[in-house]
């Protein structure tokens, strides 16, 4: 039997499984609240399965293990250490913000600073982030589907922009369910690799770039050993947090899960299940970038940093279960993405769309709007994927420190300083625009998003000090 014929077989059965779970979602979202947040009646084990399943991406599987590939154990100080403070974080607010009686996150905003002009333009903010966003997770479906079908790039791109359009109209529980059956396909598969990759390397089961380095020496291949911080400043180390972490904090795809569950000691309990699992998962993934760096000395040479896993696994470990190992790439971009592409269709629907008129929308009219926008949000990412960005990571990391300039003033304000105004709402929020707009990407001794986002913070504490001073003068 061939291996084609086998991954034709995979992908074909995942196939079913989708268009099975979208189906018999469809009739389960009659309402906004379900189709949002699932009525906020979502219990412990698939609340877990929802939010680790989001978490774990594009970024996380190709970028994050490519980078290790590359430059070893330094990537955790750059990436999952963040990701870890920026669920911490979620940790601390979760119970102000599961009281807040809310369907998004702009709604949020709005309740806060009475300002509908404020919470339509976060909407506005967040989609367009996340349809960029979008453009990773299709280009890592892209990358898994054209090794796995044997299909052109573009091809496969295709493919996920159906697969996510079918899997997000079926609402909330519909990502539920896509999310639970993704992760443990992915989990089973990491784990196997794991063992697969670390037992072909003799006299060890826990790698490190000390172990690299004198294992690919013995290969001809002179590799460094960049340590935990590799060449980064501490500065540099300490301020890249306003990136990954602080994005990640501020982020509605996960915020939106602690509102959907069923109570409050729930959502706290899940983000404590979920980080002990990433924290198993981030291990896995480290040893098996440094593995294969062992095995496979030279794969960077001539493949980019998000094809080296995928192109490893596929041609050179040789093993059938490397076609079940794709399709579980393909269901953690798609569970990212359908997510975000949720939240796309529920904000510009609920918290753009639906404030103009004197009522707003009727909700069959909302769920109409809300579907159309998924599909105009995933067409966007699917033209914008033609022409990825080179290193998911990294851009991702750009994508969320917008996140966290905008919105760490406005989330963290709302829930935890009953001082902030208005007028200091807007203030962060145009200063969050200039400061990311003027910093974006530049190379300075500190991340680009730390200083902005101190100038977004400074303008919503200043704002509403100098109000109480002329109002006291006055």
């Amino acid at each position: 039997m061939s291996k084609t014929f086998v991954y034709l077989v995979y992908f074909g059965v995942y196939s079913l499984a989708i268009l099975f779970i979208g189906k018999s979602s469809f009739g389960e979202s009659d309402s906004i609240s379900k189709f949002f947040v699932g009525e906020r009646k979502i219990g412990l084990c698939r609340l877990f399965f929802t939010f680790v399943g989001t978490w774990i991406s594009a970024a996380t599987i190709l970028g994050y293990t490519g980078n290790v590939y590359q430059n070893g154990v330094a990537v955790i100080s750059m990436s999952v250490i963040p990701w870890f403070i920026g669920a911490l974080m979620l940790y601390a607010i979760s119970n102000r913000l599961y009281d807040n009686d809310i369907l998004t996150i702009p709604q949020l905003i709005r309740n806060r600073y009475g300002s509908r002009g404020l919470q339509i333009a976060s909407a506005l903010l967040m989609s367009c982030g996340y349809v960029l966003y979008l453009v990773m997770q299709i280009k890592g479906f892209g990358i898994a589907a054209s090794n796995l079908l044997n299909i052109d790039y573009k091809v496969a791109v295709f493919l996920v922009y159906l697969f996510i359009l079918y899997s997000t109209f079926g609402g909330f529980n519909s990502v539920i369910k896509t999310d639970t059956c993704n992760l443990v396909m992915l989990a089973l598969s990491v784990g196997v690799i794991y063992f697969v990759i670390v037992g072909k390397v003799e006299g060890t089961w826990l790698l490190s770039d000390s172990t690299v380095a004198r294992e690919t020496l013995k290969a001809g291949v002179a590799v460094e050993n960049p340590g935990l911080f590799r060449d980064y400043s501490p500065l540099m180390y300490i301020s890249m947090f306003f990136g990954w972490g602080m994005g990640l904090a501020t982020n509605p795809q996960y915020m939106i899960r602690i509102v959907a569950a069923k109570d409050k000691k729930t959502a706290r309990k899940m983000l404590l299940c979920a980080i002990v699992f990433l924290a198993l998962f981030y291990f896995a993934l480290t040893q098996i970038g440094l593995g294969l760096k062992i095995l496979f000395p030279r794969l960077d040479t001539f493949h980019d940093t998000d094809d080296i896993f995928v192109y490893a696994v596929n041609y050179l470990l040789q093993s059938r279960f490397s076609g079940f190992f794709l399709i579980s790439v393909i269901g953690a971009c798609l569970s990212t993405a359908n997510s975000q592409l949720l939240l796309i269709g529920s904000m510009l629907s609920y918290d753009v769309a639906g404030q103009f008129g004197k009522n707003g929308m009727k909700e069959d009219k909302l769920l109409g709007r809300a579907k159309w926008f998924i599909f105009i949000g995933g067409t966007l990412a699917l033209i914008l994927s033609l022409n990825p960005p080179e290193d998911i990571l990294f851009f991702g990391a750009d994508i969320w420190g917008v996140f966290a300039v905008i919105f760490t003033p406005l989330i963290y304000g709302a829930l935890l300083y009953p001082r902030g105004t208005k007028a200091g709402a807007y203030g962060s929020f145009i200063v969050g625009i200039i400061c990311a707009a003027l910093l974006w990407g530049r190379t300075t001794r500190v991340y680009w998003a730390f200083p902005a986002t101190a100038c977004s913070v400074l303008a919503y504490l200043v704002i509403p000090f100098f109000q109480r001073k002329t109002g006291a003068k006055g």
